[in-house]
């Protein structure tokens, strides 16, 4: 079955994806700055999370942002600071789906038609408690899996919400594991925080 884009669908894909193609470039060609901008505490930690949610450019960054923050600023509000920042990027892949259905689901199904339609049918039924597993996680996939749900327009309201409970878990065990782990280093070399 075809699908053909409504105006508004095309606008929003289109207009996500030239945002993360235009972050891409960026960042990586001003990667220089991430240092800087991780030493501006929570905004920096807000700031790297969504680009590290919302990008291919830096994966991983988030986790070791939220963990070495967590370790010199309140470990709670770094958690929630980062679950925000990681849920706002992740919309920005989600809409990138939404938006580039026909594109990208007119090829899975050329590609491997049974397997989109049965993953597809269980994401339909089981798709708020799948978002927020994934969410939850360390998860490198995290980024495509957000694109398919756009695509398969899981409501964006229950995508976002899913996706902040399950980052902001995430985020907070990552914060406090950083608080315990990297203040004890930290106290046993004679520095303290």
């Amino acid at each position: 079955m075809k699908f053909k884009p409504t105006r508004r669908e095309a606008l929003v894909g289109g207009l996500s994806l030239l945002v993360t193609i235009t972050l891409c470039i960026l960042i990586i060609q001003h990667r220089g700055y991430l240092g800087e901008i991780r030493s501006w505490g929570y905004l920096g930690c807000f700031i790297l999370n969504m680009l590290a949610s919302g990008t291919l450019a830096i994966p991983g960054l988030g986790i070791f942002v939220t963990f070495t923050l967590g370790g010199v600023l309140n470990p709670a509000i770094v958690g929630l600071i980062a679950g925000i920042g990681e849920a706002t990027g992740a919309a920005g892949a989600y809409f990138t789906g939404y938006g580039g259905r026909t594109l990208f689901q007119d090829r899975m199904q050329e590609s491997n038609g049974a397997l989109y339609t049965r993953f597809s049918n269980i994401l339909q039924r089981h798709g708020s408690k799948t978002v927020f597993i994934m969410a939850s996680i360390v998860n490198p996939f995290y980024y495509p899996f957000a694109v398919f749900m756009g695509m398969l327009r899981f409501g964006p309201s229950k995508f976002f919400l899913m996706t902040w409970a399950g980052r902001t878990i995430k985020n907070m065990v990552l914060a406090y594991i950083g608080y315990f782990g990297l203040r004890t280093v930290l106290q046993w070399l004679g520095l303290s925080f």
